[in-house]
């Protein structure tokens, strides 16, 4: 199970100063694309979530995305503001999300 929460993504910010840790650190981030990319799907199938969660789940996605494609390029200092930006994000939704 993963839980994303603010805490959470400062925790994956701490692991990128490791080398060692950022493989683990990019599969991390592919769960959280999988986890708001089929939360998305269940917004605009009309199965869960207000109309509003369509376009803040587009968005948090594009962000996962550039992260994912910074840190597959190892460039740490692009992907740290990018997940800052995410939790930022999380924190005005004051939601974590736990997906099984």
């Amino acid at each position: 199970m993963l839980i994303i929460t603010k805490q959470s993504i400062e925790s994956l910010i701490n692991r990128l100063e490791n080398p060692g840790k950022l493989e683990a650190c990019q599969d991390e981030v592919r769960r959280m694309l999988e986890i708001d990319t089929e939360l998305l799907w269940w917004a605009e199938s009309g199965k869960c979530c207000a109309w509003q969660a369509s376009a803040n789940l587009t968005g948090k996605i594009q962000l996962l995305k550039d992260v994912l494609n910074a840190l597959e390029g190892g460039n740490i200092k692009q992907a740290t503001p990018l997940l800052k930006e995410y939790a930022n994000q999380l924190q005005e939704e004051e939601a974590g999300i736990v997906l099984d």
